[in-house]
């Protein structure tokens, strides 16, 4: 499994925080295979489009 490092900003890190039984890392995992999953099947509606 590969690795990343996310900047966020003092305040949001502060607020992050406030939530320490929360896994964050696993937050963003998921936001971002949702994104990923969201723009793979915009990509297949704009080619089935094109057709």
């Amino acid at each position: 499994m590969k690795r990343f490092t996310v900047s966020l900003p003092d305040e949001l890190k502060k607020e992050i925080d406030a939530f320490p039984d929360i896994n964050w890392a696993q937050v963003a995992k998921e936001s971002i295979e949702k994104k990923v999953r969201m723009l793979e099947e915009f990509e297949r509606f704009e080619r089935s489009c094109d057709n």
